[in-house]
């Protein structure tokens, strides 16, 4: 990825609060972030979110109540 060098900090632990709709990430470096599944998904890099180009971008309204409903295991953040 883009940007990224051996001392970018890693994720060490990422948590889901299904109840408070928050997702929790530590990182090797020690900093820690809670952030909600609404901001997630709000500003998500996502076509629907973004558009396809400058100028597309599509205001994001009723997601206070979106959830994250499934996870996935990558390896590579190991």
């Amino acid at each position: 990825m883009a940007g990224l060098t051996s001392a970018t900090p890693r994720p060490q632990e990422i948590q889901l609060h299904a109840r408070s709709h928050q997702l929790e990430i530590r990182f090797d470096d020690g900093a820690s972030f809670s952030l909600s599944c609404e901001y997630l998904r709000v500003y998500s890099p996502s076509a629907e979110v973004r558009g396809h180009g400058v100028g597309q971008e599509v205001l994001q309204t009723g997601k206070k109540n979106v959830a994250i409903t499934a996870r996935s295991r990558l390896d590579t953040m190991r």
